[in-house]
């Protein structure tokens, strides 16, 4: 695999393959079981980025990532509710392979990994939810007590249970650790605890009718989620909104930034028992928040973007010249003062929860996680609202905490900085669209993606009549949560709640 930065020009062999078949649609080809059995083959020595999975009644659907960013889709033909394992050649299709075993009931044949149930954790009424066919409760409710192994008993080991009731503000989800003194050596993770049926509940619906509920996936990543789906609808459009949306949307879009960081370095702090330095992210957060609710309308600006438009906002009133709130930035320029100056805090975070550059390329690993690795993939440089020179490069590599804590910082100093450079130019801007999508007479699939907080979310939409025929959500928290376990072993004890506060909440993005 290759960053976006470096992608290659030329198309890959397995490209070349799919690109010989029958183009059914705007993103995909179709192809047959045999074929697509020989892509996979191709795929083993190929740059192709996988980027996700799912099914609907007849095909399994395959999204691969051309040169690093140009959506390319595969569909293939299920055979008897089965399909040929991506996860052989792409160990980030795994996650995919579990939701449509959960969700679909269709089985990946020589997957290398596990397929334990992903999202199900047997309270659902039926199994296989999306299925033409669901089938009855089969599972049980995942018990928290768990055995110690045998090898582990006998040597003075134990376990150690978090169970979802004790997320504290980071995730609710099930964590087993066998645990030999102060060394975990092994680490389980247990997701679906907070599943929704987001999807289920998108289909068929009217697009401004899920708009409310898109902005609502995800609290934390709200601007996100609602940016990456008016980016599809507009995709399936063709219509391409003003400057002045497109400013505003980058305004809205790293304010959401802002917020998450602060909220994800409260928890690192409260989590190290600085509170010193917790409190002041945790002042500034709130602050700007308030002032989100009086410009935007909502604490977590929900409800502010739309398919071509924006909420209009009091921010560039005449009668209102204050930008963001100076209070905000004195807080945020205290933390981070006392964070470089605080005695030891870096000697305890080097060398903790280290991803390594490989692991982040194999995973498809973006955002804050991936930057810190190395990996230097950024949608905000493809997305219309940005310009490159907004954007601050990244001198990363370690992949620890440490990385992580100052990347979260330096993302946060860069935020502040386009916020400025936009309201210093968009009062002189024409703030009317005259040009708007007619959503009833929408017919046609797209293609959308905003990098969020814990990076790039894309948005599958089908629509017919201005309705979801069939949508996808690939949230980055889900190959986020996948690599968080094997990141925890052989890491110590007390440092396991300060790796996964590094990460930030993640169940969020998981259980949609």
């Amino acid at each position: 695999m290759t960053s976006l930065s470096q992608a290659p020009v030329t198309h890959t062999k397995a490209t070349d393959l799919i690109k010989k078949h029958q183009r059914e649609s705007k993103f995909f080809f179709r192809v047959e079981e045999p074929e697509w059995r020989e892509i996979i083959s191709k795929l083993l020595h190929d740059r192709l980025v996988f980027l996700a999975m799912w099914c609907d009644q007849m095909d399994l659907n395959v999204l691969f990532l051309e040169n690093g960013f140009r959506p390319l889709g595969v569909k293939v033909a299920l055979s008897v509710d089965r399909y040929w394992a991506v996860s052989s050649v792409r160990p980030a299709a795994i996650i995919y392979e579990r939701m449509i075993w959960d969700l679909w009931g269709k089985e990946a044949m020589n997957a290398i990994m596990e397929l334990r149930p992903w999202l199900d954790r047997g309270m659902w009424k039926n199994t296989w939810p999306l299925s033409d066919k669901p089938g009855p409760v089969a599972s049980s409710i995942e018990p928290y007590d768990y055995n110690i192994p045998g090898d582990l008993e006998q040597k003075g080991g134990e376990v150690s249970i978090i169970d979802p009731s004790s997320c504290n503000g980071i995730s609710p989800s099930l964590w087993h650790f066998s645990v030999m003194g102060e060394q975990i050596m092994k680490a389980n993770a247990l997701y679906g605890y907070t599943h929704r049926g987001i999807l289920s509940n998108l289909y068929g619906k009217n697009v401004l009718q899920v708009q409310p509920l898109i902005s609502r996936i995800n609290a934390v990543d709200s601007i996100a989620h609602q940016i990456a789906f008016s980016h599809a609808i507009e995709d399936v459009a063709q219509f391409i909104p003003s400057t002045y949306v497109l400013r505003q949307r980058v305004i809205l879009s790293e304010i959401s930034k802002v917020i998450a960081h602060l909220l994800y370095l409260s928890h690192l702090f409260r989590g190290l028992g600085i509170g010193i330095i917790a409190t002041r992210c945790e002042l500034a957060r709130e602050l700007l928040m308030r002032w989100c609710a009086h410009y935007y309308g909502h604490r977590w600006l929900m409800d502010c973007v739309f398919p071509g438009t924006v909420r209009p906002s009091t921010l560039n009133g005449e009668e209102d010249k204050e930008t963001l709130p100076n209070k905000v930035k004195y807080l945020y320029c205290e933390a981070k003062k006392l964070s470089q100056g605080f005695p030891g805090l870096i000697d305890s975070l080097q060398s903790v929860g280290v991803l390594s550059v490989e692991q982040a390329i194999r995973f498809n690993i973006g955002g804050i996680i991936g930057r810190a690795s190395g990996r230097d993939i950024d949608i905000r440089r493809y997305m219309p609202e940005y310009r490159l020179e907004w954007l601050s490069p990244r001198t990363f590599t370690t992949g620890d905490v440490l990385a992580r804590m100052q990347l979260r910082f330096q993302e946060i100093d860069n935020a502040f900085e386009i916020i400025e450079t936009i309201l210093q130019d968009v009062e002189d801007e024409d703030s009317s669209q005259p040009n708007k999508i007619i959503v009833e007479t929408l017919y046609g699939e797209g293609i959308g993606v905003c990098e969020g907080v814990q990076g790039d979310l894309w948005y599958y939409v089908k629509v017919e009549a201005g309705k979801i025929k069939d949508i996808f959500i690939r949230d980055p928290a889900a190959n986020q949560a996948y690599v968080l376990r094997d990141l925890l072993q052989n890491e110590t004890w007390e440092n396991q709640s300060i790796i996964r506060s590094s990460f930030g909440i993640l169940s969020t993005g998981v259980d949609l």
